[in-house]
């Protein structure tokens, strides 16, 4: 892949926090910012635990915009501010992750309220509603059928009814091996087996007094099931919504570190790349160390299939210079572009852009159009 330069196809993004989603002048301001220090994409969430910062067919609009009046549409209007300025709008949906807090939603129909049994448990047969060692917080049970369909139609919701350019998926995945050893997966899982096993298998199973026998008895085979839930949920999106739109770009945030990634997240990317069921990946490679950091993006980059890769960076826990260094080798090892996480912490929430401008003078003097992006 050719090396980029100022002036050519480059994607120069920033993700969106939905904390600046909240009013028009935060959108004004977000999408002002990109155009004058030449970025030309933005993901935005719009879908953050649950909660819809768009008019959701399928989910209760999210509390953080009690404030404003009842036909005020965040995502519309970041569509509406991008399309003046030539900014590219993509809608980032976290996908399981669902709640982070010990004080429910306010919503009955908020998922948490709504449908309790869909939510990940763990070992214990416990839900987690707080960040800790192993979870940020409620994730739904990727296993369980109605959630699927559930987060497939908050998704086909947004890519029906806005002229988004792509959608997002951010935790598409497990929180950690703790997860999900709800009765729904244990269920069909033992299901799943019980299909490759002799009578007298499962006869000794069946007398086992563990709630966990057949986990404990094939724990690979499980850690496969719960890959297999998470790439069936991308497949279902990504060929339903290019059947709907089939210029919609469809991509992922993931964890960079395969290894990590496959194992203990159990998001198998390099697989969904090869199944041709993402148009663009999204690394969140936010190592402070640049060496780490290019070896994470090679790797994303050598596994792309050919689609296109947009390197994170974790601008917030970096220097500008390490920022800056990072861009320029995003070029030199033939990623399509990079993305900022997040607005918030380059914008001081939005009161200035004298970082997003350090980066203009430095590596992005020219404006770029965005490289085409979908299927090839």
């Amino acid at each position: 892949m050719a090396q980029k330069t100022n002036g050519k196809a480059e994607a120069r993004g920033i993700w969106v926090v939905r904390t600046d989603v909240t009013s028009p002048e935060k959108i004004k301001q977000a999408v002002k910012y990109a155009k004058d220090n030449n970025f030309n994409f933005l993901i935005v969430q719009v879908r953050g635990r649950g909660d819809a910062f768009y008019n959701s067919h399928f989910e209760p609009r999210a509390e953080s915009l009690a404030g404003q009046p009842a036909d005020f549409d965040p995502l519309a209007m970041y569509l509406e501010e991008g399309r003046k300025a030539g900014i590219q709008i993509h809608a980032w949906l976290n996908t399981h992750y669902s709640w982070s807090s010990e004080e429910l939603p306010k919503s009955p129909e908020h998922v948490v309220n709504k449908h309790p049994e869909w939510l990940m448990r763990t070992i214990e047969n416990k839900v987690t509603f707080t960040g800790g060692k192993e979870t940020e917080g409620a994730y739904t049970c990727p296993s369980n059928p109605e959630v699927k369909e559930h987060v497939k139609n908050c998704f086909l919701d947004v890519v029906k009814n806005y002229d988004v350019a792509g959608v997002n998926f951010d935790f598409v995945r497990y929180p950690s091996p703790d997860y999900c050893y709800c009765d729904g997966c244990l269920s069909r899982f033992k299901a799943q087996m019980d299909k490759e096993l002799s009578p007298e298998k499962i006869a000794e199973l069946a007398a086992s007094k563990e709630r966990l026998a057949y986990q404990s008895a094939f724990p690979e085979q499980y850690d496969q099931f719960r890959r297999d839930q998470i790439t069936d949920l991308v497949s279902r999106i990504y060929r339903e919504a290019h059947a709907i739109k089939p210029n919609i770009i469809v991509s992922a945030d993931t964890f960079p570190a395969y290894e990590d990634a496959n194992n203990r997240r159990f998001q198998d990317w390099k697989l969904w790349l090869k199944m041709g069921i993402l148009d663009l990946l999204c690394p969140m490679a936010y190592a402070q160390d640049t060496g780490t950091w290019t070896k994470h993006v090679e790797d994303a980059v050598k596994n792309s299939n050919g689609r296109p890769v947009y390197a994170g960076i974790g601008q917030w826990r970096i220097s500008i210079e390490s920022t800056i260094e990072k861009i320029e080798k995003s070029r030199e090892i033939g990623a399509d572009g990079i993305c900022l996480f997040a607005y918030g912490s380059a914008t001081k929430d939005g009161t200035s852009d004298e970082l997003l401008a350090a980066m203009k003078k430095a590596v992005f003097q020219s404006p770029a159009p965005l490289p085409a992006v979908g299927q090839k």
